[in-house]
């Protein structure tokens, strides 16, 4: 009797790959999870459901991967039709003491940033002003301004153009501008990591407090971000510019902590090298901030 049941085993043994699967409402979560876009909601819903349902996993899979798809198209598609006013993204920064009594001093130091991300091309703008007074003289007072546009070539190589300004002057930097063309590379892009090389030929316009100087360069720069906490990132971007006149070398270190929202607390450490500086002074400046920051 029991050997013509013997035919039903392999059904039975299949049985429990079709048992209690994933509910209608259970893949709407899953589904609302990864259109979030937070991928540690998502990885936290997958998990769950997963656990509930492992016969399920690659249904689960494919959902998430279905909902990526759609997201990247939307993605893509939003950005075929953007002008160039369009997705910009950015962030402010302001900080500032005073002091009286026995002695007068006034700093303040302000920054903004501009963002925007297309298929092909990339754009950046920044700014910043430093100003620092005591006892009625300026210790520091420094001003830069620069724009940054970049051209894919591949997924890691591009073409970069800048235009820049800068103002020192306590340095006996009145004035710099610069130009330059070169090439980047992405040698890292990761979502808690990015770091970027850049080089290429620069022509600079300097007028220093005792001379003016007009002359070609080699412009290389490095810019580097690590998010290493939820709400904290460093970064760390380089810039030099070795020519035979004077060459220069900018370098700023900042930590960003998310405060609550779109604000943001930065410290920030900022050293400008000249190898040629006017006559009286010195080689090395260096600034350090404390900047409420505000995302937008």
């Amino acid at each position: 009797m029991q050997i013509r049941y013997l035919w039903a085993l392999p059904l039975l043994g299949a049985t429990p790959a079709f048992a209690d699967p994933i509910s209608a409402p259970e893949k709407a979560m899953v589904e609302k999870a990864a259109r979030s876009g937070d991928a540690a909601k998502t990885a936290a819903v997958v998990s769950v459901a997963k656990e509930m349902h492992p016969e399920s996993a690659a249904e689960i899979d494919a959902i998430v991967a279905s909902v990526n798809a759609d997201l990247a198209a939307q993605h893509e598609q939003k950005l075929a039709n953007a002008g160039f006013f369009d997705n910009w993204s950015g962030s402010g920064e302001l900080g500032g003491s005073m002091a009286t009594g026995n002695s007068d001093a006034v700093t303040a130091a302000a920054g903004l940033k501009l963002s925007k991300e297309g298929r092909h091309w990339r754009h950046a703008i920044s700014a910043l002003a430093d100003l620092q007074r005591s006892d009625g003289d300026n210790t520091q007072e420094r001003y830069a301004a620069n724009y940054q546009v970049d051209r894919n070539l591949t997924d890691a190589l591009y073409m970069v153009g800048t235009l820049g300004w800068e103002r020192n002057a306590v340095a006996g930097l009145r004035s710099r501008f610069t130009e330059s063309l070169g090439l980047g590379y992405k040698v890292i892009a990761s979502p808690a990591i990015t770091w970027r090389l850049e080089g290429g030929p620069a022509f600079r316009q300097a007028k220093f407090s005792d001379r003016t100087e007009n002359g070609l360069a080699a412009r290389l720069a490095s810019d580097f971000a690590w998010a290493f906490a939820p709400k904290t990132s460093l970064s760390q971007t380089t810039s030099a510019y070795l020519e035979g006149g004077s060459s220069s070398i900018l370098a700023t270190t900042a930590l960003t902590t998310n405060l609550s929202g779109s604000l943001s607390a930065r410290f920030s450490f900022n050293v400008q090298y000249e190898s040629d500086p006017s006559v009286g002074n010195k080689h090395t400046d260096t600034v350090s901030r404390a900047t409420l920051v505000y995302g937008f």
